[in-house]
């Protein structure tokens, strides 16, 4: 069985090649979450991919930097989008180093693929700077869209062999960021009409510092 590095080294294998016809939609929703910020903020792209988000901040005034656990595909946004900076590591990796250097924190279609959720959210918590932005996107489950999946495509889209193992509604992603210090301001939709949102991109400020959480069965916390 390949590692989780393998696994996405092998999918970064042709950044090229990469499209999402999402991507002109997430930035019209970040210009719009990022307004607040003044000009010179520095912004980190978790899960960055081939960095095109980061060129994204930088054309709209602000510092970037990225992290991807892809060597491939972090190799490819240093070479295109020199004007930003790129690691090749987990976000906890840049701890304690960077904490606190944020001002926000951008990740896209990342939360998803995690077994370990509370590492993840407690080191974003850590790296933002106090009343920090946590602006994040993964795919929409609400309850008329539940109901289409179970009724059409509950294996295909449930698929155990899938890349996908977390499946988050508003009430699930509004207590996992409570839980880890962060307060969610703004609920928006892409890529499809409400209530068959593709995705959710939810934009939260970082209010307390997180915590460490005990996790129990069930995602119970104690």
């Amino acid at each position: 069985m390949p590692s989780i590095e393998q696994y996405y080294e092998n999918y970064w294998e042709d950044p090229e090649a990469y499209s999402d016809p999402t991507t002109p939609q997430r930035q019209a929703l970040l210009t719009r979450a990022l307004a607040p910020l003044p000009k010179g903020s520095l912004i980190l792209d978790v899960g960055c991919g081939r960095g095109e988000f980061c060129d994204f901040f930088i054309k709209q005034g602000h510092r970037a930097e990225g992290t991807d656990l892809s060597h491939a595909a972090v190799k490819y946004a240093r070479e295109h989008f020199p004007a930003a900076t790129f690691h090749a590591c987990l976000v906890e990796d840049m701890l304690p180093t960077r904490a606190g250097a944020f001002d926000a924190v951008f990740s896209s279609e990342v939360i998803e693929h995690l077994f370990d959720v509370g590492t993840y959210l407690m080191a974003i918590n850590h790296l933002l700077k106090d009343n920090g932005l946590f602006i994040l996107t993964t795919p929409y489950h609400g309850l008329a869209k539940n109901i289409m999946i179970d009724l059409l495509n509950y294996a295909g889209h449930y698929d155990p062999m899938g890349q996908h193992i977390r499946f988050f509604d508003t009430k699930g992603m509004d207590r996992s960021l409570r839980t880890f210090g962060f307060e969610p301001v703004h609920w928006w939709g892409y890529g499809r009409p409400w209530p068959f949102w593709k995705s959710f991109f939810v934009v939260a400020r970082k209010v307390a510092q997180a915590k460490p959480v005990s996790v129990g069965t069930q995602g119970r916390t104690s």
